[in-house]
């Protein structure tokens, strides 16, 4: 079997006085960028969240969860952080993201998150995206300061912020609503990348109903934004591939397939799909994971696929993801290249305009 074959080694290091993991593949070092994780507070989440999270863990443990969470979501938090996190698990550099959604998950401003980048501990580990705070966006006189902050960060530290992260689902709004259509101008005029939730969340009070998730929905934004005939060009990222549900993994993959300004994130596929091709709820326990990468290489995307976790979630989540998606994709037959385009090089080429 390919999984008794496949060489995947997680190598101990030694940098600095720090210990940190590489990945290797048959003998040969890759390196892997995790353009998906979530720094927070415990007091900003959502009281709803905040039990979800709670109650995930083992009794004896919920009484310390207020610490453990703030250690666990702390970029620089010692031992289990976000950096400890991605070092033990042989990740490279990563992506941290600010978060506006007050009724799932909570909120991590923009403003904390420039600080946590510019800090000396980043030392050239992370970038960031930022996010927009869509509550009472539509009220008069709201909507274009907000735009205006948004486009500072990429005036003023394009040295730190390589996109900007949008969670329909979990910040109430459907992915055709056209009121919204200024975040994507400003995509436009500084030429960064938009990271859009796309699939399922376990988190209470996000939505679920598929015009706040399924990526069939963005057809027409993903046309107007594709730079044909002088309109504005904006790349859209597809994160987690429409999880959980099969009709909009498919229409996720369909629209890459069709529009070269899409692209594809892999984090979060090693959940089972809670629906059937009708609609219809399921009861399964087979990730998604094989299935998508398997589409993924059929349809001639890897060139436009990249990795992610959306980590931390639990201490070794990040560790166990890397194997997990690099082991998967062996057995679906991608090419060391082609694994090397997935963990890193479509990143670098989208995000850095670097090969």
């Amino acid at each position: 079997m390919r999984r008794l074959a496949t060489t995947l080694i997680l190598a101990a290091i030694t940098i600095a006085s720090d210990a940190r993991a590489e990945i290797e593949i048959d003998g040969e070092r890759v390196e892997v960028i995790d353009m998906h994780l979530h720094p927070g507070h415990y007091a900003n989440m959502a009281t709803e969240g905040r039990r979800f999270i709670t109650e995930s863990l083992p009794p004896f443990a919920r009484m310390y969860a207020p610490a453990l969470i703030e250690t666990l979501l702390d970029p620089y938090g010692e031992h289990v952080g976000i950096r400890a996190q991605t070092e033990m698990a042989g990740v490279d550099h990563a992506v941290l993201f600010a978060v506006y959604a007050p009724r799932s998950t909570g909120f991590y401003t923009n403003e904390e998150l420039e600080r946590v980048l510019d800090d000396p501990r980043n030392a050239g580990w992370a970038w960031g995206m930022v996010s927009i705070d869509y509550e009472g966006f539509l009220d008069e006189g709201v909507a274009q300061p907000r735009l205006d902050a948004l486009a500072s960060y990429f005036e003023r530290r394009p040295d730190l912020f390589v996109g900007i992260k949008l969670a329909h689902a979990h910040q109430a709004v459907t992915l055709d609503d056209t009121r919204y259509l200024g975040v994507y101008d400003v995509a436009a005029r500084f030429g960064v990348p938009v990271l859009l939730h796309t699939g399922f969340s376990p988190f209470p009070g996000t939505q679920t109903d598929p015009a706040y998730y399924d990526p069939e929905g963005l057809e027409s934004v993903v046309t107007a934004y594709d730079g044909a005939h002088g309109m504005p060009r904006v790349d859209f990222v597809l994160s987690h591939v429409g999880q959980g549900d099969p009709r909009a993994v498919e229409h996720a993959l369909a629209l890459a397939e069709a529009h070269d300004n899409v692209w594809l994130e892999i984090s979060a596929l090693n959940r089972p799909f809670l629906l059937d091709d009708e609609g219809e709820p399921i009861a399964s326990t087979e990730p998604q994971y094989p299935a998508v990468l398997r589409s993924i290489r059929a349809r001639g995307l890897v060139e436009r696929t990249l990795f992610a976790t959306d980590g931390p979630q639990f201490s070794g989540m990040v560790r166990s993801y890397v194997q997990r998606m690099v082991l998967g994709m062996r057995e679906a037959e991608y090419s060391l290249g082609e694994i090397r385009r997935v963990t890193s090089g479509t990143f670098s080429r989208l995000y850095l305009q670097s090969e």
